[in-house]
C-alpha cells in the first residue's frame, strides 16, 4: 500500500514540475490570463479541489483536506508561482496573500512530517524572505 501511495505522489511531484514550467513560460511571455488559469486547471488536476478554496480556507483545514505533507508542499509551490504572476501585474496586496497563505501551508506540511525536508526548510526561507520584501506591501 505504501508502495502505491508513493508513485501517486511521484506522478504528482511530475505534474506539478510540468505545470510550473508552464506557467513560468506562460507568464515570461507575458500571457498572464493563460497562466493563471493553469494554475486553477493544476488545482483540480492535482488535488481535484477548486483553486479559489484552497486558497480561501485556513491552511491547517486544506491540509487536513489534502493530508500527506507532499500534496501541502506541492499547494504552497502552485501558491507561489501565482505570487508570482500576481507580481508581474503590480498586485502587492495580493502576492503578499498568496506568499502568506504559501507560508502558512509550508508551516502545515513541516508539522506533518515525521523526517526534516531539506527542500521544505529552503522554501520557507526564501517564502519568508519573499514576504519581507520592501517591494510588497502588506
Amino acid at each position: 500500500m505504501a508502495g502505491i501511495r508513493e508513485d501517486y505522489i511521484e506522478r504528482m511531484i511530475e505534474k506539478l514540475v510540468a505545470a510550473l514550467a508552464a506557467i513560468l513560460k506562460a507568464g515570461k511571455t507575458q500571457k498572464a490570463e493563460e497562466a493563471l488559469d493553469l494554475v486553477h486547471q493544476t488545482s483540480l488536476s492535482l488535488f481535484g479541489l477548486e483553486y479559489r478554496m484552497l486558497i480561501t480556507i485556513d491552511a491547517a483545514s486544506v491540509a487536513g483536506l489534502l493530508g500527506h505533507p507532499e500534496k501541502i508542499k506541492a499547494l504552497a509551490k502552485l501558491v507561489s508561482a501565482e505570487a508570482d504572476l500576481l507580481q508581474q501585474r503590480g498586485d502587492d496586496v495580493g502576492v503578499a496573500h498568496r506568499l502568506g497563505h504559501a507560508l502558512a501551508l509550508l508551516e502545515e506540511a513541516r508539522r506533518g512530517r515525521s523526517t526534516p525536508d531539506p527542500e521544505l526548510e529552503t522554501l520557507m526561507r526564501s517564502t519568508r524572505d519573499r514576504l519581507g520584501s520592501p517591494d510588497i506591501s502588506s
